[in-house]
């Protein structure tokens, strides 16, 4: 049974968190359109069971497959390529917002991210007017701006924390031995949490706001990769000479009031403890399992 309230969804990127994301909704009830840039990512989608589209976003132009305009709700999932530059990114976005005027569809979320905050050695939240101080997150914000400030659709913005889990995690003894930047609090959110925030959006039927979307707490990284080691069998790391490095504390207060949203992993030391029979653990295997699927 599809779900009544948004019928189509269209995901534009389905990549490390669209891919999941596509099998997640489906699951959910929702038809769901999934978009790749080669033949072969096409073709990929398609068999794990998501209509796959062929979509190409380009600075001046763009090429699709006509029906994965035929949505009501788009899911931009596309980073900015820095190596491009921040304009680049940019006339990317302002070419997908011209377009997005002659299609039919009426609410649109953008992945966003926490980098949009610069590093201000305190608590951020998204009424934050500082600009960022990365060009990647100068990027970001003025993406984010293009479809806030469009009347033809609503819009939600979720600013995602670094994102964690699976093949997104400290992993080698090398990982865990960096020794830049161990006593700068973390902003993660494991993958889980980005389905389940997606999903919540829809469901709750909210628009127009801008969300943060991390774990509630933030362990410094030195006791993220003690974590770490200790979980996948390395040395302990040792505790360096701290060092002098700039920070955010990223908020989620806004998300979890107005979404209602319960996070899976609300601590990142949590990322590390999913026991196979736990609930949490059986989604993680069943997350895992969908985004290895071909």
């Amino acid at each position: 049974m599809y779900n009544s309230k948004f019928p189509s969804i269209s995901i534009l990127g389905c990549g490390w968190v669209g891919k999941p994301l596509a099998l997640h909704l489906q699951a959910a009830g929702y038809r769901v359109k999934g978009s790749r840039t080669t033949a072969a990512g096409v073709e990929e989608m398609n068999r794990l069971g998501v209509q796959g589209c062929l979509v190409k976003l380009e600075e001046t132009k763009m090429t699709a497959d006509p029906e994965f305009w035929d949505a009501d709700v788009l899911i931009i999932d596309v980073p900015p390529r820095m190596q491009r530059g921040e304009g680049a990114f940019v006339e990317e976005m302002t070419t997908l917002v011209g377009h997005l005027r002659t299609t039919r569809i009426g609410k649109v979320i953008f992945i966003s991210s926490t980098s949009v905050y610069p590093n201000v050695n305190d608590k951020v939240t998204e009424e934050c007017t500082k600009l960022p101080d990365t060009p990647n997150g100068l990027a970001l914000l003025k993406a984010e701006q293009l479809l806030m400030q469009a009347t033809a659709w609503d819009t939600v913005v979720l600013r995602f924390g670094g994102l964690a889990g699976y093949d997104r995690m400290p992993t080698t003894q090398r990982k865990v031995n960096e020794a830049k930047g161990q006593d700068m609090p973390l902003n993660l959110i494991h993958r889980l949490d980005c389905l389940g925030v997606i999903a919540a959006v829809l469901e709750k039927d909210c628009w127009n706001e801008v969300f943060n979307a991390c774990a509630s707490s933030h362990p410094m990284k030195f006791n993220y990769h003690v974590a770490a080691a200790a979980h996948y069998g390395f040395l302990r790391p040792r505790r360096k000479t701290p060092d002098d490095e700039s920070y955010k504390i990223v908020s989620n207060s806004k998300l979890k009031k107005m979404l209602g949203y319960t996070f899976i992993y609300d601590n990142p030391l949590e990322f590390f403890e999913a026991e196979p029979g736990s609930s949490a653990g059986k989604m993680a295997e069943a997350d895992r399992q969908g985004s290895k699927q071909v």
